[in-house]
């Protein structure tokens, strides 16, 4: 087995309205790896950006990588961290491993509706948005589920608890909803790792991405978690990581 110190480091980047602690469960599937997770902007401790902008998050990862030292890490993002790990790929490629992993990626953008409505986050209680995007993203509703849901609502609720300003937040939210994984130009070993029942994200449109995207050079993967949704890292930490160690290591 190879030594922590010569496997690449693990970034993991998490999604909207979301802390380090979004990601914690799956992370400490890989205590064999080095593994970093920073807060994005402008959620927990990260701070703000003066503008909320691919090249912007872009940068924001690349400073992490070199304030830390790392060589060649792997991104691994999750949901609107799908969008950050890829602007980073397509904007500072040779900083990075050359395997990149999207997790419940942003195939495509948002239905209007939805993206509509993201902006509003900002005013809203953080509890009452909570519990909404948590009912809607979150699919194991059966009896026997009920102790894993309570565990997922709290630590939503813990997870957007803390940003710099409402004002940021909607610009994140305009981030989030106004780009999709086809506007960045990365060449990186992809995989697309999803769940087969998100109801944010059609599977369809995940297929059809990897689709898109793939060449001889750099092959891109769709995966599929069964039964889980857009909140995989909640409802399947295992599973997923299962996943992702299968595709680092292969």
């Amino acid at each position: 087995m190879t030594s922590a110190s010569r496997r690449p480091a693990l970034v993991f980047i998490h999604g909207f309205r979301g802390n380090h602690i979004g990601l914690e469960a799956i992370a400490r599937e890989f205590p064999d790896y080095k593994v970093y997770i920073p807060d994005i902007p402008p959620f927990g401790a990260a701070g703000d950006l003066q503008q909320y902008t691919p090249a912007n998050y872009a940068k924001f990862i690349s400073d992490y990588i070199s304030h830390h030292h790392l060589q060649k890490p792997i991104l691994i993002g999750h949901s609107m961290g799908s969008l950050v790990a890829a602007a980073t790929a397509a904007k500072y490629p040779q900083k990075l491993h050359d395997k990149l992993i999207l997790l419940a990626p942003i195939s495509v953008k948002p239905p209007r509706p939805i993206a509509a409505l993201q902006p509003l986050v900002a005013i809203l209680p953080n509890k009452f948005i909570g519990w909404i995007t948590t009912r809607y993203l979150y699919i194991p509703k059966k009896s026997t589920d009920r102790e894993l849901y309570r565990e997922t609502l709290r630590l939503t609720y813990a997870s957007g608890a803390e940003y710099t300003s409402r004002h940021a937040v909607r610009q994140s939210a305009k981030f989030s909803a106004t780009h999709s994984l086809r506007d960045f130009n990365f060449h990186k070993k992809t995989l697309l790792l999803a769940g087969t029942k998100d109801r944010l994200i059609a599977r369809r449109h995940t297929v059809q991405l990897a689709t898109k995207l793939s060449s001889r050079k750099y092959p891109v993967t769709a995966q599929f978690i069964k039964g889980a949704g857009h909140l995989l890292n909640y409802e399947k930490p295992a599973e997923t990581a299962a996943a992702i160690r299968q595709f680092i290591e292969k």
